[in-house]
């Protein structure tokens, strides 16, 4: 990466509220330019105030002059640079960042030509009335909804006429209309020689190439493959008579290696090259194909390997028929027709393990393989795989004698094509080691961007193939006065928080930073296991929110910036958060004088079990907040160490920072509890008793509060000490309780120590309210007292209607019975 920057003196911290935060990159004009050549570029964007320099990521290019627009109100809008393309950069997207004093903006795109850059001219939207290029240039044009755009050229009978348009990797057009490019070559009758809308190896994009049948003019057509377009679906269309090919046999070489390689899919017929393979490819390496035409405008995408190439010997459709390869190795071939397999044989002893891999369409053919095993003896099947990359297919092979083995490939549809290039590589099986940070908001790629004395938190999904321990982070590239921090607890799971910390007098400045992730566990010293920190940038996001197309970075662009007018940092709790507890952590903040604004907190990463609010503010004023966070039943007994994201408007935009690691303890219960059954009526109390079992001793008083119950139904709180084995509570109810069930009556448990108290909740207990019995309907007269008399006989008492009725029935029945 090569920048220049403004001179500018650093401003105090003061100063820093005024000015812009949040800068935005949303175009550049022109889009490209030819390798070799100075381009003067405007850079479009928002709060570009106090830009201080163009960040490149791709080699090749760099700025040798950097200034504002001389119009105060165009200073926060538009940028004036100059950019110097090496005679040797590589052909392709360069990417870029503008970085300011206090924030760096999102990725755009520039491209690098092979050929000269022109404008589009409109009118160019009517057949008939084309714009009119020479051969061999590059077309800087914009598509409209239902916008055609027409370009003639004249070739002689049996030249090769070639267009490659890029518009989706450009990145600009992002929607459920998203531009996607189709191209056709017509003759003068307008007939179609070549269409082409999503060729596999341009992704999305199109390519078109066809021979001159005649003399005369042909038209290019440029229009989006639906109709769509809009202020952004640009694009860099190149056309002329060099070569376009579609694949290359073999699809791989060692590094440092000089090799022949065979370029298949031009229409002029197959074109061969010698090319020398660089030491140390990097991510975006491939091969610049020529002829004596020119060269194609982007690269041919080529695998870099220490395995020894084995090319496919026809015919080898059988595993009888196979060709001889090894393993260790690499078979490379094309599957050329309907029904086309192609099969290799191989070695390996008893148990021998190996990873087999295809690469077809990661290197941009239209082959979707299939791969499998075979044994070379009995033809029983070992093992296949259809898409574990995507299209392409990868399996584990184990051995299960010693003896000769097959590995087949073919299309899933048994389609073939004279393109269907692939490459199998069969490597030992290898450790895999690699880390991407995660998106804290859906579709919005994290930025490392540093205050002055502060920290910028990302957490980060590891992935380990092969192997396990726990891993770190390091870097030699960072800017000066930052350091990475990844806490010891959580370097064995699966997402770990990592903060880069700049110091209080690191210089505001940014770079591409490569960060290795890396194996870091005593008991493994002697393993070297590592893999980058990368990131994909989303660039063009598709219908049903489909990542239509991703910039991946091997180096992460990390900037430190002025102070923040804020800090804040977390009082690490003297007491443990106890399973099934709460607390509210204590988080406090400065402020510089003349800032006071909302800052919203935020954990960087909840420990396992553990859950925190994200709805959590500063106030205006406010300079301490409760944070509430509480456990699950099931939380992870360990102490872990915990950050804060701190979020705030500053100037036109936001700032973000993160506070020190502070730890976190995660404790058993101290004492759990057992609910007895209770019943009471309303209006009425009743005793709930619960059992207490101790796991840990506590000084002084503990406090138990039942919660749960239901309306209008009390209990007064009960303190205990460590001793106690049974807690008595007394539920009043009135006449407004309702009646039922209440299953969830807990208790909030509040155990005191170290100056404070540590929250349980314990349950849980079950209370039914029943309403009282139903008063008599027709409730009997309250007798007078008696006198006192003599003895008497007792009255006989009257008989009931009913005992009336079975009497007289009995006295009927007797009479019928005399007679």
């Amino acid at each position: 990466m090569r920048s220049v920057a403004l001179a500018a003196t650093i401003v105090c911290l003061a100063c820093s509220v005024s000015l812009a935060a949040s800068p935005r990159f949303t175009s550049l004009q022109p889009l490209g330019g030819q390798r070799g050549t100075e381009v003067e570029t405007t850079l479009y964007g928002n709060n570009l105030d106090d830009a201080e320099e163009v960040l490149i990521y791709d080699p090749g290019v760099e700025v040798t002059s950097f200034a504002h627009h001389e119009d105060e109100k165009q200073k926060a809008r538009q940028l004036k640079v100059k950019f110097k393309i090496a005679e040797d950069c590589r052909l392709g997207t360069i990417r870029m960042r503008i970085r300011t004093k206090t924030g760096l903006s999102d990725l755009q795109n520039f491209l690098v030509s092979a050929l000269p850059v022109v404008e589009e001219k409109e009118p160019n939207t009517d057949f008939e009335q084309p714009q009119v290029i020479e051969k061999n240039v590059t077309i800087q044009g914009r598509v409209d909804r239902e916008d055609v755009d027409y370009y003639v050229i004249e070739a002689k009978q049996g030249e090769r006429i070639s267009a490659e348009i890029i518009g989706t990797r450009l990145g600009r057009s992002s929607s459920g209309n998203y531009f996607d490019p189709y191209l056709s070559i017509l003759n003068e009758e307008r007939f179609e020689l070549a269409i082409s809308d999503d060729a596999a190896l341009l992704y999305t994009d199109a390519v078109v190439s066809v021979v001159a049948p005649a003399d005369g003019k042909y038209i290019v057509q440029v229009r989006d493959a639906s109709y769509n377009g809009d202020g952004n679906a640009v694009y860099m269309l190149s056309v002329g008579n060099f070569p376009r090919p579609r694949a290359v046999i073999p699809a791989g070489g060692k590094p440092g290696e000089k090799i022949t390689v065979t370029m298949i899919g031009d229409v002029s017929g197959p074109i061969t090259q010698e090319v020398t393979l660089p030491q140390e490819p990097d991510d975006r390496f491939g091969l610049e194909v020529r002829d004596e035409h020119g060269v194609s405008p982007s690269v041919q995408p080529f695998r870099v390997s220490r395995l020894d190439n084995f090319v496919e010997q026809e015919p080898n459709n059988n595993r009888n028929e196979a060709t001889v390869a090894a393993a260790p190795g690499a078979c490379n071939g094309v599957i050329a027709e309907d029904g086309d397999m192609d099969f290799y044989k191989f070695s390996a002893k008893k148990d021998q393990e190996f990873e087999i891999e295809v690469y077809a369409r990661r290197l941009r053919t239209g082959l979707d393989p299939v791969v499998a095993v075979y044994r070379m003896d009995n033809g029983g099947g070992v093992g296949s795989n259809d898409d574990s990359r995507g299209p392409d297919s990868f399996m584990n092979f184990k051995a299960p004698v010693d003896g000769d083995y097959v590995v087949a490939v073919w299309d899933h549809l048994k389609t073939g094509d004279p393109t269907y290039a692939y490459r199998i590589e069969i490597t030992p099986k290898e450790p895999v080691l690699y880390a991407d940070p995660i998106e804290f908001a859906r579709y919005q790629q994290h930025q490392i961007i540093i205050p002055q004395g502060a920290g910028s938190g990302i957490v980060a999904n590891v992935r380990r193939e092969n192997f396990g321990g726990p891993v770190n982070f390091r870097s030699d590239t960072l800017p000066e006065g930052v350091s990475i921090v990844c806490p010891e607890g959580w370097r064995g799971g699966g997402t770990m928080p990592v903060i880069f910390y700049a110091a209080e007098n690191a210089p505001v400045g940014g770079k591409f930073s490569k960060v290795t992730t890396f194996l870091d566990d005593p008991n493994q010293k002697d393993r070297v296991i590592e893999g980058p920190l990368r990131q994909d940038i989303l660039m063009v996001r598709g219908r049903n929110n489909d990542r239509v197309w991703e910039e991946r970075m091997n180096r992460l662009p990390i900037t430190v910036v002025e102070k923040a007018p804020f800090k804040v940092w977390i009082e690490a709790p003297q007491v443990p958060l106890v399973r099934g507890g709460s607390m509210n952590l204590t988080v406090k903040c400065e402020r510089q004088e003349g800032w006071d604004e909302e800052i919203r907190i935020l954990m960087l990463q909840n420990p396992p079990g553990v859950n925190a609010s994200g709805s959590i503010k500063f106030a205006k004023g406010q300079t301490e907040v409760g944070l509430p966070i509480n456990a699950a039943g099931n939380a992870a007994v360990q102490e872990t160490m915990i950050a804060l994201r701190c979020i705030a408007t500053v100037g036109n935009g936001s700032y973000e920072l993160c506070t020190e690691f502070v730890p976190l303890r995660v404790e058993e219960q101290y004492v759990t509890f057992q609910f007895a059954q209770a019943a009471v009526e309303k209006g009425q109390e009743c005793p709930m008793v619960v059992m207490v079992t101790k796991r840990k001793d506590f000084e002084g008083e503990a406090e138990a509060k039942l919660v749960g119950l239901p309306a209008n139904a009390t209990a007064e709180p009960v303190k205990f000490g460590k001793d106690a084995t049974e807690l008595l509570f007394t539920v009043k109810t009135t006449g407004d309780t309702p009646p039922g069930q209440s299953k969830n009556v807990l208790c909030i448990v509040q155990v005191p120590e170290a100056g404070t108290t540590i929250q349980h909740t314990l349950g849980s207990g079950v209370l039914r309210v029943d309403n009282p019995p139903p008063a008599p309907k027709n409730p009997a007269p309250t007798p007078e007292p008696k006198k006192e008399v003599a003895k008497a006989e007792p009255a006989k008492r009257p008989l009931s209607r009913l005992e009336q009725l079975r009497l007289e029935q009995k006295q009927r029945a007797e009479a019928g019975g005399e007679e």
